[in-house]
């Protein structure tokens, strides 16, 4: 694993798969419609071509917000 990519939960350094959004322990902090939304509007492949969607760049946005208000 390429140690250049992190969970996206802004005091988290923990190497993850590109494909990944989140560590397993910020993955679980995050409500489980946050995780079926950022799953819903991912597209196989979007970490390798660069090209993620509208619908999932402000999915993960509102993740990391999240991630932040809680401390993490």
């Amino acid at each position: 694993m390429s140690n250049d990519h992190l969970c996206h939960s802004p005091r988290c350094k923990m190497p993850i798969p590109p494909r990944l959004f989140a560590c397993k322990g910020h993955w679980f902090a995050l409500p489980a419609a946050m995780r079926a939304r950022l799953l819903a509007t991912y597209r196989r492949g979007q970490e390798v071509t660069k090209d993620p969607s509208p619908e999932y760049l402000e999915a993960a946005r509102a993740a990391v917000e999240y991630l932040r208000g809680k401390g993490y």
